[in-house]
This record gives C-alpha cells, sequence and structure tokens, in this order.
C-alpha cells in the first residue's frame, strides 16, 4: 500500500469522508469541513487527481487539520490576531503533514540507504523537492542535526544544502 492509499485508509478509519470538488474558482486545493450532526469531510480539487505527489501532500495536510485542530477554522476576518491564529492552525496541519509523510526514523533510514540528493530523498518519500525541504525546516526548528549513526551527523542548519558530518575520531558531538 502506498503512502496515498494509507492516506485514505486512515481517513475511513476516522470516519473522515473525502470528495472531490471544483474548488479552483475559490483559489483552494483542499479544504477541510467540520459541522455539527453531519460526518467530517475533506473536499479536494479535481486537478490533484492528476498530480499524486501533490494530491499526497494536500490530502496529508487536510487530515493534518483533523487530527491537530478543533471545530472550522474558516475565518474571514482579517484583524491581525486572526491571521495569527489562522498561521496556528495552518502551521499544526503542516506539521502533521511532515511528520507523518516523512517521520525522522523514516529519513535517518533512507539517508542510511545512500540516499541523499534532495530530489532522490523526495522521491523515496513521493513527495516534491519543495515539500521535502519544508519538511527538513521544520525539523530544523527542533534541532540542529539529526544523528544518523554512532558516529554520522545530518547538518540542519544550512538548509537547503544537505550535509552530513561523520566524526571520524569517533567522538560524539553535541
Amino acid at each position: 500500500m502506498n503512502k496515498l492509499e494509507r492516506l485514505y485508509d486512515l481517513a475511513q478509519r476516522n470516519d473522515v469522508n473525502i470528495h472531490f470538488f471544483d474548488l479552483k474558482h475559490l483559489n483552494l486545493l483542499g479544504v477541510n469541513i467540520e459541522k455539527d450532526n453531519l460526518p467530517h469531510m475533506i473536499f479536494l480539487d479535481h486537478s490533484l487527481k492528476q498530480n499524486n505527489k501533490l494530491h499526497l501532500e494536500i490530502l496529508a495536510h487536510e487530515l493534518g487539520h483533523y487530527f491537530s485542530t478543533i471545530g472550522n477554522n474558516i475565518d474571514n476576518s482579517y484583524n491581525y490576531r486572526c491571521k495569527l491564529n489562522q498561521n496556528k492552525i495552518e502551521n499544526k496541519a503542516n506539521g502533521w503533514a511532515y511528520e507523518y509523510l516523512i517521520c525522522e526514523k523514516e529519513l535517518i533510514k533512507a539517508i542510511n540507504k545512500n540516499i541523499t540528493t534532495l530530489t532522490d530523498l523526495a522521491d523515496y518519500f513521493e513527495v516534491s523537492v519543495e515539500f521535502f525541504i519544508k519538511r527538513l525546516k521544520y525539523l530544523a526548528l527542533k534541532k540542529q542535526m539529526l544523528e544518523l549513526d554512532k558516529n554520522r551527523y545530518l547538518i540542519l542548519t544550512n538548509l537547503p544544502n544537505l550535509y552530513i558530518y561523520e566524526d571520524i575520531g569517533g567522538h560524539h558531538v553535541d
């Protein structure tokens, strides 16, 4: 089962209905709807059917809303506080999508399999290079480096460049 199929399975197990709709006139590719007494719904734009990577990324983001926020958070007001709140909600959904599609343990495994270019890593995780870089930047907010094994580290401070530091002397890096 590929990642897209796993996301659909996850949605089904959580009673989240997914429907395709023409959302381009709203300038959206996906929207998450939660209403009282109605099943939870995610609407995806028809164009996603032709782009598996974008389909995967948008569906993961919308499921991220389901798993990380409560209620309908579509707010058309333009005051600063509402914008900040909306950004927090979007960041939570993005964080869920990043971690679900590219978990830290799997990232370490991929790099240890000698998959080390941005393009190859993005392909390995079935996402776009842009999404993969955003995942690394999200990870870099928490850590400066990712321990690959006892003496090797993925340095996260010079993104989008990937740098693997190898401690030949066997000294532990803090």
